[in-house]
């Protein structure tokens, strides 16, 4: 008998659900704060075996170590965001609302608006095309530097940044992977600092940001907290009890 959770998931596995939650996270990251966080992690964890989750407020106010109220206002912010859907649920015998249905969306890249295209003179297009005419085809980094450093000239333009972004994420991971239950999260740690390039780069298309790679640095601490306390708890139905997310970043 087909469970039905997955009538209301939008993904039939666990990966997609988790990439999904990660793209929304690292997209709407200034608009959520650490209690917004914490309730998606949540509905994201109950979500990984059906594809969504039947929650009431309780539960998940007693998983995250706040009041019904808070997690609420966290709730309704999710959805109006178009992080997850909310359907409420009647109880097919007792004929009254239960706990509400969530379900993760999928990602959707914002819109972008074309750009008008100025027109150039002859001599310009045609420095333009002795340039495309023998494209430089340039090898994938084999090196986490060398990943970092092109993901910085791909976004902002500017890899001599690199060194302090690949400096601050040194910094944070060696002294972590150098205890024995952290030694194996060296995968983790990379891709989180991936995530927080993304999430830095794109904090400045909303803001000026004076110090980029402090800026870096603190909301990589944040997520390798968030990542340490849930990553031993994803593949379980239920959350740590007793976990708030209250982890400060400066």
């Amino acid at each position: 008998m087909t469970h039905y959770l997955k009538n209301y998931a939008y993904f039939t596995n666990k990966f997609d659900l988790d990439r999904a939650a990660s793209e929304h996270r690292a997209e709407h990251f200034q608009a959520m704060n650490k209690t917004d966080r914490a309730v998606l992690d949540v509905i994201r964890q109950y979500s990984v075996k059906y594809g969504a989750a039947h929650l009431k407020h309780d539960t998940i106010a007693s998983a995250i170590g706040k009041s019904n109220v808070t997690v609420r206002r966290a709730v309704r912010k999710l959805v109006s965001l178009g992080i997850i859907e909310k359907t409420h649920y009647v109880r097919p015998v007792m004929n009254g609302l239960g706990a509400n249905i969530y379900a993760v969306l999928p990602f959707r890249e914002p819109e972008i608006k074309p750009v008008k295209k100025v027109r150039e003179t002859s001599v310009e297009k045609k420095n333009t095309c002795q340039a495309c005419s023998k494209p430089k085809e340039e090898a994938a980094p084999t090196t986490y530097f060398g990943r970092m450093k092109a993901f910085l000239t791909s976004t902002i333009g500017n890899a001599k940044l690199a060194r302090n972004f690949f400096g601050a994420y040194r910094q944070l991971t060696i002294p972590m992977l150098k205890f024995s239950i952290h030694a194996h999260k060296g995968e983790l740690f990379e891709e989180l600092g991936i995530q927080s390039l993304h999430i830095a780069t794109q904090a400045t298309k909303k803001k000026q940001i004076h110090n980029l790679p402090g800026y870096f640095s603190g909301v990589l601490r944040e997520l390798m907290n968030e990542a340490l306390f849930s990553d031993a708890f994803m593949d379980y139905a239920a959350p740590p009890i007793g976990y708030d997310g209250d982890w400060e970043w400066k």
